[in-house]
């Protein structure tokens, strides 16, 4: 395997190698005491050709909370996305990297006063509010930003529904909150809406632009000619969850009722869709009990548990915060036995439990594996028992590296469609990017296993 080592933070590969030889190798040099994240840059940058292909009327300013690795963000960066900046943390270091202020929505609507100043003083003036509290607070404190409203439109099928928090009714308070806005003379410029974490419901997307449009409408009674539609996040990114049916459903809704030639910006806050799939957990059997059950019936069952270095605690937390399934890949062995097995995580904590499956019988040691990591495995890791956090070791095609420097250089103009011109060379590298497509983003099934 040809690995070209360019910094302690990232390593280059060949074009024509898998993420999953990457993986097969870290597995045969361990075990690993920490548990790896192992981040495969190229998913991202595929992602965003992916998005810009299929929603290409629709700007993505990736949601920073979701996973917040600097070489992601300046991956996202170099590629020309906006992003979504919930906190003054999370702007302090995009600004740090020289993200234009343009390019950042404050799209928090329960915003500190700290916050508040910190947006004004670097001039990020695109936010959101949902109250009339809120409304007042940014009156006094940043009057002449860009306001957005938003408003609750949830969909039924989600992981975590964001409107029990955020996004007031669009019947009967955004009416009522865009007048006192032209009261106070706040530049509200538009509208938008959350669905909710990880959806499952493609037609809600629509049902909401629509409900957009009427309040785009009634603005424009009192005063107001709006100019954004942000139509929030949701979007799924695991490796068998296509975006496709969400992006007929966008498209179709935006081109209904924000045709083109109404010029109105259109911008989305993904962040599981970018970064889901992009991350592989290989983490390791650091110890095991044989449990025998005797059975109604006289026999005896024999059950596993399996401690890794990795837990809810760490990557999992999403498991039991969310009720996330974790699908665990372990190395295959021809006709094995399959015994019940109870995966646990390293801490001492009785509700550290990753998942309970059918497995083959592992030993110390072993490796188990787990694909889609990348949305919130990260961030919402803490150092519980004074267990190691996940560490996470990036991967990048030598391609893909060479883009990535033509288009920081200038050298390259990517266009949101996805289409961009340098002798071409971006063609290339796009049959290239898609061609690895199959081998790195489907690397372990058990018809297939490593």
């Amino acid at each position: 395997m040809k690995l070209l080592n360019t910094s302690p933070n990232l390593t280059l590969i060949g074009d024509e190698m898998a993420i999953g030889d990457v993986i097969q190798d870290i597995i045969r040099m361990g075990p690993h005491e920490d548990p790896l994240h192992v981040l495969d840059l190229d998913d991202v940058v595929r992602k965003h050709y992916g998005w810009c292909a299929k929603m290409p009327r629709v700007k993505p300013y990736y949601a920073v909370k979701c996973n917040d690795d600097p070489r992601i963000l300046q991956t996202l960066m170099t590629l020309g996305t906006g992003f979504d900046c919930a906190s003054k943390g999370e702007m302090e270091r995009m600004i740090g990297f020289c993200v234009k202020p343009e390019n950042i929505i404050f799209a928090q609507p329960a915003k500190s006063v700290p916050s508040l100043l910190y947006a004004r003083s670097e001039q990020v003036s695109m936010m959101t509010f949902d109250g009339a509290a809120e409304l007042e607070k940014i009156h006094q404190y940043y009057p002449e930003a860009r306001l957005v409203l938003r408003m609750r439109h949830d969909s039924k099928k989600v992981r975590c529904s964001m409107g029990k928090k955020f996004g007031c009714d669009p019947i009967s308070e955004a009416p009522e909150l865009l007048r006192y806005a032209a009261t106070l003379r706040m530049n509200v410029i538009g509208i938008s809406f959350h669905v909710g974490s990880d959806c499952d419901e493609h037609q809600v997307y629509y049902d909401a632009v629509k409900i957009a449009k009427d309040l785009f409408d009634y603005a424009k009674t009192i005063g107001y000619d709006f100019s954004l539609l942000d139509i929030g996040g949701g979007f799924p990114g695991d490796n068998n969850k296509p975006i496709d049916r969400y992006a007929k459903a966008v498209n179709v809704a935006i081109d209904h009722y924000f045709p083109a030639e109404l010029d109105i910006c259109i911008i989305a806050e993904p962040g599981r869709y970018y970064v889901a799939s992009a991350v592989t957990l290989v983490s390791f059997v650091d110890s095991k009990r044989v449990l025998k059950e005797k059975q109604e019936d006289g026999t005896e069952k024999t059950r596993m548990y399996y401690y890794l270095n990795d837990g809810v605690f760490g990557t999992f937390y999403c498991t039991a915060l969310e009720g996330q399934k974790a699908v665990p890949v372990v190395d295959g062995r021809m006709n094995a036995r399959l015994y019940d097995a109870v995966l646990w995580g390293p801490t001492c904590h009785v509700l550290d439990q990753i998942a309970v499956e059918k497995l083959p019988e592992l030993d110390v040691g072993d490796s188990v594996v787990f694909e889609n990591v990348g949305a919130y495995g990260a961030v919402l890791a803490n150092g519980f028992n004074g267990f190691a956090m996940p560490k996470v070791i990036a991967y990048l095609r030598e391609c893909t590296w060479k883009t990535l420097e033509a288009l920081a250089s200038g050298a390259v103009d990517f266009i949101h469609d996805g289409s961009s011109a340098v002798n071409g060379q971006q063609a290339a590298y796009e049959q290239h990017l898609f061609r690895n497509e199959s081998c790195s983003i489907r690397l372990y099934s058990k018809d297939h296993p490593f």
